[in-house]
């Protein structure tokens, strides 16, 4: 007889994620392209903020990638990775899973990113929390 191990993580499946994106989200629309399941569209995180374009990527069991396509962003931005990629977290903290809903998680997390950002160009400092990093940054 075959068992369901007790602790079993539950992954929401892309239906979910995308209920979820419509609900809260629904500027950022859902493509499913060449084997890539990504949403795109603008997010403003302040009122006086520009309409950023970003693109999301789904990726199942892994962390997902957000990329600002426009405004671009400034080469030299810190908390992006070699691929211009977001870092919105610290991924040994374990703030974000794979069974989190991305609407809540990381699209809130992105557009405090972008107010960072703001701050950031204005005054040289980022003025979020920071995790040491030794090398190059891990990604999940």
């Amino acid at each position: 007889m075959s068992r369901t191990p007790k602790f079993r993580k539950s992954v929401p499946d892309v239906g979910l994620q995308m209920a979820k994106m419509h609900k809260l989200f629904p500027q950022l629309k859902y493509y499913r392209k060449n084997g890539q399941i990504f949403w795109l569209g603008t997010l403003q995180p302040s009122v006086s903020s520009p309409d950023y374009l970003i693109k999301i990527i789904y990726r199942i069991k892994k962390s997902p990638k957000i990329y600002v396509l426009n405004p671009e962003i400034i080469a030299n931005a810190p908390h992006r990775y070699p691929d211009g990629s977001l870092c919105l977290y610290y991924p040994r903290d374990w703030s974000w899973s794979y069974e989190k809903m991305i609407a809540e998680t990381i699209i809130p997390w992105t557009a405090e990113w972008l107010l960072l950002y703001e701050f950031w160009i204005e005054t040289g400092k980022w003025w979020g929390e920071e995790a040491p990093h030794r090398g190059a940054k891990i990604e999940n």
